[in-house]
């Protein structure tokens, strides 16, 4: 409350100020007198031309709303000042610079502290009404402007979060605000922000869906690590599952995997991340993906014509260059969606500005993923950057000729010859020193030989030791930190391996085995004695998860994904198959996770049952889980959404006995509720007992969430 009321009072004194402040942005110069063009020299012809008929319009408008004595006339207004920016916005080649400076007028002739203003004060449809332009303007100048006035405006009104048409334009503004500042997420979160996100991750609205999705992905990439543990103690990465999960929008989907993905990079909380289930989803949803059809459905979105701007992008540089195949992926192919826009905008340097070009070409030659290599051409390709070839990862295994090849690749064809004269394999290439380099094969300078070894460490990181590294030493390295894979040969050529590490000497590390830097040494010994230490668990066939939950994938998904997060933070473990896989050794795995489940919950969402009907032999999925719990005697707890029971006589008589279990009617308003019953059916209550409850005993509970 106290937020509040200091939103407020600085909210009054701004719009006094308000008239005050000078237009100083390109392009909002006011008129001088009845000539001049209006519009600032360094705006293109195009965009002048835009701005020099959009401008005074859009001012009538804004005096309109300002001097409106009645909430139509107000209305009306602000309906006009929505329709000038959605339209810039939506402007092929120069939609971001008109609509930029749109927004910049707004604020800097009081518009967007009026909107804050009627936030507060209005009734609900000038409310709704104000919201909507609010979201379309929160361009980085007007965020900077509502962190330091209106947060409080706009975290008082999250906590209206059970409004639908409120909801949908704030999430847009929430989604905004969370990449502003770390401070900013920092506060959002403390304040319920964050809470209200979350909340709304279980509606089955596609628009709020996809601002949630988009706002906790803001959150991940903006707020920091310390922000990014908060998301993960407000069970962030469990409730991006049924956004991820979700197979209505891909857009929802691209952005909620991209935000469990950056949760990932971080090491403090990389455990608790892969806990959720949520990150096993990413590389299956962006193989599935063709980047270039992505980006033209992106194209017809006047919400992503403009595609993103370079400081959006320079965020996922840290992902191509991360040790996570999925940070890898997910990033290839947002910037290969990018690229796809850029290309048509003719702005195709930002990805070299960025720093993102040498990362993509070191994802060609060292990935052992075909789908983010292939994404990284494509990028490359977008943007007119030389493909290199890729590097065959078993160095150690390398003749001359393969070292040769690596050295033209990286720009050193000057010393081939003498490389080649002294034979250099790749055995010998990974064991180089610095004095071999310089006396042996000719590298005089100094500032040459940095380069080297620069791109020798790249490729020590990079490569496959499998042949000579049983133990596999290597990835123990990387699991302390990425780019320790570099000493790998060294300590394997000492004849030292994982259980052997452990006795080693920090003097024996340093000169035996070349590791110079101290900090890297003590960080070693230390992982390698916490080992030798940390107790081992065993994981015994017997164990079993709590709950497998069978769901027919094209009308039950979104649902059984909600059951998946909702008995999670319950305590429940939950198996749930993600692909649906057709055939092959997949078939046994996935009746083994039935039969080692100690219930059985079905989610029985339309037609769910119409494909066993005529399945006599059993080849449906559905079927096929249905028939092994009822012969392996689970608790089978069915739950109903919108499902008309069939005839028995119309399923075959090997699943028909599903139909004497009690279902339990899913409601979107009652969710705690209806996951309440079913844990009581869990928790040693059969679905078979009647006084357990019926599908109608919630109608006189309070609703919960959305209608």
């Amino acid at each position: 409350m106290l937020a509040l009321l200091l939103s407020l009072h600085t909210l009054g004194r701004s719009l006094a100020m308000a008239s005050a402040e000078l237009l100083a942005v390109p392009g909002a110069a006011g008129r001088a007198g009845g000539g001049g063009g209006g519009v600032s020299p360094g705006v293109g012809t195009e965009a002048r031309e835009a701005l020099e008929r959009v401008l005074p319009v859009l001012r009538r408008a804004l005096g309109h709303a300002v001097r409106a004595d009645t909430a139509p006339a107000l209305r009306a207004a602000l309906s006009e000042v929505f329709r000038l920016v959605e339209e810039a916005w939506g402007m092929p080649a120069v939609g971001r610079d008109v609509a930029k400076v749109l927004c910049d007028v707004i604020r800097l002739e009081g518009g967007l502290d009026l909107l804050l203003s009627l936030l507060y004060t209005a009734e609900l449809e000038t409310k709704c009404q104000a919201g909507k332009l609010l979201e379309q303007i929160l361009v980085a100048e007007n965020r900077d402007r509502i962190a330091r006035i209106g947060l409080g405006v706009i975290l008082n009104l999250a906590k209206e979060r059970d409004i639908p048409q409120l909801a949908q334009s704030l999430s847009g503004i929430l989604e905004h605000m969370f990449k502003h500042t770390e401070e900013t997420c920092f506060q959002l979160i403390s304040d319920g922000g964050l809470d209200t996100i979350l909340y709304w991750c279980r509606w089955t609205d596609p628009a709020v869906l996809r601002h949630c999705a988009m706002a906790l992905a803001n959150c991940a990439m903006y707020g920091g690590q310390a922000n990014q543990r908060l998301m993960i103690e407000k069970k962030a990465a469990e409730w991006l599952f049924p956004l991820a999960f979700s197979k209505d929008d891909e857009l929802i989907r691209l952005h909620a995997c991209l935000a469990i993905t950056v949760l990932a990079t971080n090491k403090e909380i990389e455990k608790e991340v892969e806990r959720s289930g949520t990150l096993a989803l990413v590389e299956p949803f962006i193989a599935s993906l063709d980047p270039e059809q992505f980006a033209c459905r992106m194209l017809g979105s006047s919400d992503n014509i403009q595609g993103r701007t370079a400081q959006d992008l320079q965020r996922l540089v840290p992902l191509l260059d991360s040790s996570r195949l999925e940070a890898q992926c997910i990033a290839a192919f947002y910037l290969c969606t990018e690229a796809a826009i850029k290309a048509r905008q003719k702005k195709t340097q930002i990805f070299s500005e960025i720093g993102a070009t040498q990362s993509l070409k070191r994802i060609v030659c060292y990935s052992t993923s075909s789908t983010t290599s292939s994404l990284a051409k494509k990028v490359l390709r977008l943007i007119g950057e030389e493909v290199p070839r890729r590097i065959l990862p078993t160095v150690p295994n390398w003749k001359s000729c393969e070292v040769q090849t690596w050295l033209q690749q990286i720009g050193f064809n000057k010393y081939c010859q003498r490389f080649l004269d002294h034979q250099v394999d790749g055995d010998i290439l990974l064991r180089l020193t610095e004095e071999e380099l310089q006396q042996d094969l000719g590298m005089d300078s100094s500032i040459t030989r940095k380069r080297f070894f620069r791109e020798l460490t790249e490729l020590k990181t990079f490569a496959n030791y499998s042949t000579c590294d049983r133990s596999n030493l290597a990835d123990w390295l990387g699991s302390i930190e990425p780019k320790f894979r570099q000493y790998t040969y060294n300590l394997l050529t000492c004849g030292i391996d994982r259980n052997f590490l452990h006795r080693v000497t920090e003097q024996q590390l340093q000169e035996d085995c070349h590791i110079h830097t101290g900090f890297h040494r003590v960080r070693i010994l230390t992982a390698a004695r916490e080992t030798l230490h940390s107790p081992i668990t065993l994981q015994t066939a017997t164990n079993g998860t709590d709950v497998f939950i069978s769901y027919r994938r094209s009308t039950g998904s979104q649902l059984a994904s909600l059951l998946k997060v909702h008995l999670q933070l319950h305590g429940f473990s939950v198996f749930i198959d993600v692909e649906k896989l057709e055939a092959g050794k997949f078939e046994d795995k996935l009746i083994q996770s039935v039969l080692s489940a100690r219930n059985f919950v079905l989610v029985l969402s339309p037609n769910a049952l119409d494909k066993c009907m005529e399945d006599p032999e059993c080849k449906d999925w559905v079927h096929k889980e249905i028939v092994t719990a009822l012969n392996s005697g689970k608790n089978i707890v069915p739950v109903t959404d919108h499902f008309e029971w069939p005839d028995p006589e119309t399923l075959p008589k090997d699943m028909r006995a599903v139909l004497k279990f009690n279902g339990i009617m899913w409601s979107h308003e009652y969710q705690e509720a209806t996951i309440d019953k079913i844990i009581r059916f869990l928790q040693g209550r059969s679905s078979r007992d009647s006084s357990a409850g019926s599908e109608n005993g919630l109608d006189c509970l309070h609703s919960l969430g959305q209608s």
